[in-house]
C-alpha cells in the first residue's frame, strides 16, 4: 500500500469521461506543503498549466486537483475561468485558501472543462479522501493508458524512514522536454525549497525529459513535487549527504515510472534505451540520442524486430552533430555490431537482440567522453489505429 504521511487522495469517476471510468482525483496535505514544478515547454499552454504556473510562484500547496477526459486547452479565457471556478468549488469544501489548490487537466485539446459535473463530484471527492486511495489518483488521471503508474520509495533520513511516492499518466504525446504527462510526487521529507527545486528539475531532466514514444510535446505537462515535512527531519538542503541521497532516490523512482510511459506507449511492444557515448559534449550526445529516438524509420524497425543497423547510423549522421562515420561503433545490448564504421558481426549473432521486449543500442561517437541516453519505443499498427480514432 503505498502511503505518505500527512497526504489523502481519491479517486472517482464524476462523468466527464462517457465510458463512466473515473476521471477526478484529489491530492490534500493535512497542512500547506512547501511545493515545486515544472511545466510544458510547448507554447500552447492549457488553462490549468497558465494557473499553475501562477499560483506555484509562493512555494505553497495544498491540494491538487486533476480531472481526464479533457484537457482545458485552446479554450480562451473562459477556460481559465472555469479553472479557477474548480479551485474555488474545492477550497469550499476543503476550507482552505483557494490559492493554495492548484488544477491540472489531462484530454482532448479544444473541449470545454464540465464545471458543473466537477462541482457537484466534489463533495464525494472529498468525502473520499483517505491516506490509503493515493493511487486512486492514478487511476483517474488515465487517458490512453494501459496500465495505472505509480511507486514510491522509503529512505532514512536522520535514522527515521522517510518516503517519496510517485503517480502519472502518459502514455501517447511523449517527446524529451517532458512528455504528454501528468507527475504527482509527495514526499513526507522536509527539505528546504531551493534544494527541493533543484532536486525537481535534475531529476525531470535525467528521467522524464529523456522519454520517447512519438515526438510530439502535449500542452499540458506537469510535473509536481509536494514535501510537507511530517517526518520531522532537519531541513535538507546544500549538496549535503541528506541532499544527494534524496535527489538519487527522487530520479530512481522518477526513472521507474519514466521506463513504465515508455512500456506502455500506445500500442508498444518494446522499449529501448538510446545510448550516445564519446561525443565532446552532453549537449552533442543528447542531440544524437534524440534524432535516433524519433527516428520513425528507426522505431518502426523495432517493431519489425529488423537489426537494421544502418538507419541508426543513417539517424545518427542527420542530427547535425559532426563525427567521423569510419570511427563509429556500435552495440546491440553488449555485442559490438559496428566498428570503425563497418559491420563486425554476422547477424545471426545479434538479430535475437530486436527479439527482446527490452534492450539497449550504444553508439560510440569516438569524439571525447561525453554521454547521454534516451528511452524510446518501437512505432505499431496500434499506435497508428489509437491516434487515427482517438476522438472517434
Amino acid at each position: 500500500m503505498m502511503k505518505v504521511k500527512g497526504f489523502l487522495g481519491n479517486g472517482i469517476a464524476s462523468g466527464i469521461k462517457k465510458s463512466g471510468r473515473k476521471d477526478l482525483g484529489i491530492i490534500f496535505s493535512e497542512k500547506p506543503a512547501d511545493a515545486a514544478a515544472v511545466f510544458t515547454k510547448n507554447v500552447v499552454k492549457g488553462a490549468p498549466v497558465i494557473l499553475g504556473m501562477e499560483r506555484i510562484k509562493t512555494g505553497l500547496c495544498q491540494a491538487l486537483i486533476v480531472n481526464s477526459g479533457v484537457a482545458n486547452t485552446h479554450t480562451g479565457k473562459d477556460g481559465l475561468k472555469r479553472a479557477i471556478q474548480t479551485t474555488k468549488y474545492l477550497s469550499g469544501e476543503l476550507k482552505i485558501n483557494e490559492d493554495l489548490i492548484i488544477p491540472s487537466s489531462t484530454g482532448i485539446i479544444g473541449g470545454k472543462l464540465p464545471v458543473k459535473k466537477i462541482k457537484k463530484a466534489i463533495p464525494r471527492l472529498v468525502s473520499g479522501m483517505s491516506e490509503n486511495r493515493l493511487t486512486e489518483v492514478a487511476e483517474a488521471i488515465m487517458t490512453t493508458d494501459k496500465f495505472p503508474k505509480y511507486s514510491y520509495r522509503n529512505i532514512m533520513i536522520d535514522n527515521k524512514k522517510g518516503t517519496i511516492a510517485a503517480m502519472a499518466k502518459g502514455a501517447g504525446m511523449i517527446c524529451p522536454d517532458m512528455a504528454t504527462m501528468l507527475c504527482f510526487i509527495l514526499t513526507d521529507i522536509n527539505i528546504n525549497r531551493g534544494s527541493m527545486r533543484k532536486a525537481l528539475r535534475n531529476s525531470v531532466n535525467l528521467t522524464f525529459n529523456r522519454t520517447i514514444v512519438d515526438g510530439d510535446m502535449s500542452t499540458n505537462d506537469s510535473v509536481f513535487l509536494l514535501s510537507n515535512g511530517y517526518l520531522g527531519n532537519s531541513a535538507i538542503s546544500g549538496n549535503s549527504k541528506e541532499y544527494r541521497k534524496f535527489e538519487e532516490t527522487l530520479t530512481d523512482l522518477n526513472l521507474e515510472l519514466a521506463e513504465s510511459m515508455a512500456r506502455d506507449g500506445e500500442g508498444a511492444t518494446k522499449v529501448v534505451k538510446i545510448v550516445i557515448k564519446g561525443a565532446k559534449s552532453e549537449k552533442q550526445a543528447s542531440i544524437v540520442a534524440h534524432t535516433v529516438g524519433t527516428s520513425l524509420l528507426v522505431k518502426t524497425a523495432f517493431f519489425g524486430e529488423d537489426p537494421n543497423w544502418g538507419r541508426l547510423i543513417a539517424a545518427a549522421g542527420r542530427s547535425g552533430v559532426k563525427f567521423d562515420p569510419e570511427k563509429l561503433e556500435m552495440f546491440f545490448d553488449r555485442i559490438k555490431v559496428v566498428k570503425n564504421g563497418m559491420q563486425c558481426k554476422n547477424e545471426a549473432d545479434y538479430k535475437h537482440i530486436f527479439k527482446k521486449p527490452e534492450f539497449t543500442v550504444t553508439i560510440d561517437l569516438k569524439l571525447g567522453n561525453a554521454s547521454s541516453y534516451v528511452l524510446t519505443s518501437d512505432l505499431t499498427f496500434d499506435y497508428v489505429k489509437l491516434n487515427a480514432h482517438y476522438r472517434t
